[in-house]
C-alpha cells in the first residue's frame, strides 16, 4: 500500500423535491402527450426555446410523468401529502458546471417552467463521495470495518481479465437513511463505458485502479441534522462526509475481540481530511459525446457487417460503402485495424459452422 491520495471530492447526487401552483394545463398537456404516444417515448419541451426532454411513456414510482434529459430527471404530477414535482441531477450536469451552479440552474427552471408564482423546494438525498488512489481494499477489509449500519454485504463481478476467479467490486453498509458504498471506481467506468470522471480528476495514475468511497443521506438524515434547503445541505457537505468516515471506520485489528475497540486505520483517518468541494470540467460533455458516439458506431458497424455476412454480394458492396460514408465509422475500423470486408467473412464463416460448434466455441 501507498500514501493515500484523493483525486477528487464532492457531490455525486443531489435529489429535490418542490411544492407549489403547477402552471395551469401543465399536468393535462402531459397526460394527453401521454395518451398520444401509445406507449412511446416522445419529445417534449415546456416552453418555446426552451431545453428539450424526453416524456416516458411511464410515471416513476407515486409520480405519473417521468420527464428525462441530459440535465436532470423530473418526475411530476404526485397526489398530496407528496410533493407535486421531484428532480434528480445526474452526475455528469454536477461535475460540468459545478454542484451549486446546477442546483441554482435546476430551480430557475422550475421557477420559471414548472411552478406559477411562488415554489418551496427541499433536498431530499445527497451522495458526497471521494475517490482515491492508494488503498485497494481487498474481500478480508471488509471485516476490519466497524459501522452502526445493521445491514453490510460484498459484492463481485466477473474478472474482465483472461484469468481465472472473481474480481472484487465493493462493499455496502446500511439500508436506511444513511448509507455507505465502497467500490472500484474504474471498473464501474468500464462496465458503462464512461470515462467522464477522468476529466476531474487531479494527479491521476492510469495504471492503477481509483476506489470510491461514497455516503448517502436521504431526507430523514438531513432532516435530524437540522438541514432542509438545497443551500443548507451544500453548505452542510463537510460536515455529512465527516459524520459519514465516523459512522462507518476502517479498524487496523488488534487481539482485542471488539471490533470498535481497534484502532482506526491510518487510511481512514486520511480518508477523512477530503475536502468536499465542487469538481467540475467543461471537458465532461465531450467526454460523454465521444463515449455516445462510439456505442453508436460500434453498433452500426455490427448490425452493417452482420447483414452483409447474411446477404449477397450486392448486399456486401452497399453495406460496405456506406460504412465508408460515414467519417466516424472509418475511423473506428481504422483504430481497431481491420476492414470491413475481414469483418463480413469472419462472420460469414461463423455462419457456416453447425450450430452446436458455435455454442461450444469449437473451431
Amino acid at each position: 500500500m501507498t500514501a493515500l491520495r484523493v483525486l477528487a471530492a464532492g457531490v455525486d447526487s443531489l435529489y429535490v423535491s418542490a411544492k407549489g401552483e403547477l402552471w395551469d394545463g401543465l399536468l393535462l398537456v402531459l397526460q394527453r402527450m401521454a395518451e398520444l404516444a401509445e406507449g412511446e417515448t416522445v419529445p417534449f419541451t415546456f416552453r418555446e426555446g426552451g431545453p428539450d426532454f424526453l416524456l416516458r411513456p411511464h410515471g416513476w414510482r407515486g409520480y405519473p410523468y417521468w420527464v428525462s434529459s441530459p440535465r436532470f430527471e423530473l418526475y411530476l404530477g404526485a397526489a398530496a401529502p407528496f410533493p407535486p414535482v421531484y428532480v434528480q441531477l445526474h452526475s455528469p450536469y454536477l461535475h460540468t458546471l459545478g454542484v451549486e451552479d446546477a442546483a441554482a440552474e435546476a430551480q430557475e427552471f422550475l421557477a420559471s417552467d414548472v411552478f406559477h408564482g411562488s415554489m418551496e423546494v427541499a433536498a431530499s438525498r445527497i451522495d458526497v463521495y471521494a475517490d482515491e488512489q492508494g488503498w485497494e481494499p481487498r474481500y478480508e477489509d471488509f471485516l476490519r470495518f466497524a459501522c452502526r449500519g445493521v445491514r453490510r454485504r460484498l459484492y463481485e463481478v466477473p474478472t474482465q481479465l483472461h484469468a481465472a476467479g472473481r474480481r472484487l467490486s465493493g462493499f455496502v453498509f446500511g439500508t436506511g437513511d444513511v448509507l455507505a458504498r465502497v467500490y472500484d471506481k474504474t471498473l464501474q467506468m468500464q462496465m458503462t463505458e464512461q470515462t467522464w470522471q477522468e476529466t476531474v480528476w487531479s494527479g491521476y495514475d492510469t495504471e492503477r485502479p481509483v476506489w470510491r468511497v461514497e455516503f448517502q443521506f436521504r431526507r430523514e438524515a438531513l432532516s435530524s441534522f437540522g438541514v432542509r434547503t438545497v443551500g443548507d445541505v451544500l453548505d452542510a457537505r463537510q460536515g455529512l462526509w465527516e459524520y459519514g468516515t465516523r459512522w462507518l471506520s476502517l479498524r487496523q485489528p488488534t487481539s482485542h475481540t471488539r471490533r470498535a475497540r481497534w484502532p482506526e486505520a491510518t487510511v481512514w483517518s486520511a480518508l477523512r481530511e477530503a475536502r468536499i468541494g465542487s469538481p467540475h470540467s467543461d471537458l465532461v460533455r465531450d467526454r460523454i459525446r465521444a463515449a455516445d458516439e462510439q456505442r453508436l458506431v460500434r453498433g452500426f458497424v455490427g448490425y452493417a457487417t452482420s447483414l452483409a455476412a447474411m446477404g449477397s454480394a450486392r448486399d456486401l458492396e452497399v453495406s460496405g460503402a456506406l460504412a465508408r460514408d460515414v467519417p466516424a465509422a472509418r475511423r473506428y475500423l481504422a483504430k481497431r485495424g481491420v476492414r470491413f470486408g475481414e469483418i463480413v467473412e469472419g462472420k460469414r464463416q461463423r455462419r457456416l459452422e453447425p450450430p452446436e460448434r458455435r455454442r461450444r466455441g469449437v473451431g
